[in-house]
């Protein structure tokens, strides 16, 4: 994985399950920002990136139970893969004919062992192939791809006396007239080369392929753009790109965008070094493994299935519990205050702190599932790893679970007499109306 796919990943991990507010959501732009510039992306089209996912985390409704970090989560996957393009079908592949595949790009693209790539990828797909080396500048060409050629166990064409690649192919064509795709690897080029380009015009001219697939090297970053642009002008139409060597490459994300930026669709990528890492590109499921998701259905099954479940669980969860003491500790609640005055001075405003902090830290160790599930919490195994990530000693986790179970019949108790949802419950309980002395019990009953 690149060193850019590796810092997206951070920053996701950054956002899953922390607390997210508009000062955090700048400073988690700021670090995309840097990495996509980082990464050889377009200034302007990284600022736009993380102006438009602000806006959208901004502006979205929160489903009731939904917590920002996975609103968040959901809109930076989401503008990370419409940002690197659009899924396109792979191949145009006739069945009944033979369909003729012309590789194009620049030299040491890895233009020929993408040819073969390609070839083992349809041969997968109950295809017969052949390949043609239509290479006759480099002179280890015809000896590469014929030596791939035989390492896949697929048909091969070239003719390395021949200096004209038109005949190469022409000759090819008819040795190879019984087979189901035709891959033809032509000269590696650069944009520059004139008579080269039109050699390549010639080709695609001649021959009418079905499809017309431009090699680019994931390292050249932002140059992919003007490459694949003076790819497309000189061929006219360019049927699809494959990036290669996005297995190491720091850069392989300004590639990516600078293709798509082109107005090519990318097909295929390559990601690594054996002839079997290669891949339909498919941004979803692209951006779900960069980010380390188990895949792309991921996030839509927490938006979808967490509120579905809360619509039926009316009851306080410890989700609830944790957003309030997070606004306690913000002092959103003006409970803090009370708290100082019902123990007067006999206990100190940082003891007070450190206790509501203790309690935070707790909810803060607890998984999605757990927050809404509490049976989970009667797992021995579960207590141990909640108090090893939380800093304190399992007592002090069964003790607050057991006290969550006493503030939820209380919630649930002043939610039937009064018709109020949870959150209005839980306020009156724990902030309004009440005396010293039931506030002090209700206090001690959530930890603090």
């Amino acid at each position: 994985m690149s060193v850019v796919f590796s810092r997206l990943r951070k920053i996701f991990n950054r956002i899953r399950g922390r607390y997210i507010d508009e000062k955090e959501l700048k400073s988690i732009l700021m670090d995309l920002q840097r990495t996509l510039i980082d990464s050889d992306v377009n200034v302007q089209l990284a600022i736009e990136l993380a102006e438009r996912i602000k806006k959208r985390v901004l502006e979205q409704k929160v489903p009731e139970g939904v917590s920002l970090d996975v609103i968040v989560m959901r809109v930076l996957y989401e503008e990370l893969a419409k940002f690197l393009g659009e899924k396109r079908y792979p191949l145009n592949i006739r069945p009944g004919k033979k369909n003729l595949i012309v590789m194009i790009g620049l030299q040491g693209s890895g233009k020929t062992t993408t040819a073969a790539k390609l070839a083992l990828w349809l041969k997968k797909r109950g295809l017969s192939v052949g390949l043609i080396c239509a290479d006759t500048y480099r002179p280890a060409a015809y000896e590469q791809l014929k030596q791939l050629a035989d390492r896949i166990n697929v048909k091969f064409y070239g003719d390395p006396k021949e200096k004209d690649p038109i005949k190469i192919i022409e000759r090819g064509l008819r040795e190879l007239k019984k087979v189901d795709v035709v891959i033809i690897d032509t000269a590696g080029r650069h944009k520059e080369e004139k008579g080269l380009m039109r050699e390549m015009h010639k080709i695609v001219s001649r021959f009418k392929p079905d499809e017309v697939l431009l090699v680019i090297d994931g390292m050249i970053g932002q140059r992919a753009y003007d490459q694949a642009k003076a790819f497309k002008e000189a061929v006219g139409e360019i049927g699809g790109i494959i990036v290669t060597k996005l297995d190491g490459s720091a850069r392989g994300g300004g590639a990516l965008s600078a293709a798509v930026a082109a107005g090519a669709p990318i097909k295929f990528i390559g990601v690594g070094e054996h002839l079997e890492d290669f891949e339909p590109y498919d941004p979803p499921n692209f951006v779900a493994r960069i980010l380390g998701l188990p895949d792309k259905a991921f996030l839509e099954e927490l938006l979808q299935t967490v509120p579905e479940r809360l619509i039926k669980m009316k009851e306080l969860t410890l989700k609830d519990l944790r957003d309030y003491y997070e606004n306690i500790i913000r002092g959103k609640t003006g409970i803090l205050g009370r708290i100082k005055e019902m123990f007067s001075g006999a206990v100190s405003e940082k003891e007070i702190r450190r206790n509501l902090g203790r309690t935070l830290a707790v909810l803060k160790a607890l998984s999605e599932e757990e927050l809404y599930n509490t049976e989970l919490l009667k797992d021995p195994e579960r207590i141990d790893r909640i108090a090893r990530g939380s800093g304190v000693d399992r007592t002090f986790v069964k003790k607050l679970i057991k006290q969550f179970y006493r503030l939820r019949k209380m919630v649930n108790t002043l939610m039937r007499q009064r018709g109020l949802r949870k959150e209005e419950a839980l306020k009156q309980i724990m902030e309004q109306g009440l005396d010293a002395e039931t506030l002090t019990k209700i206090a001690r009953r959530v930890g603090v």
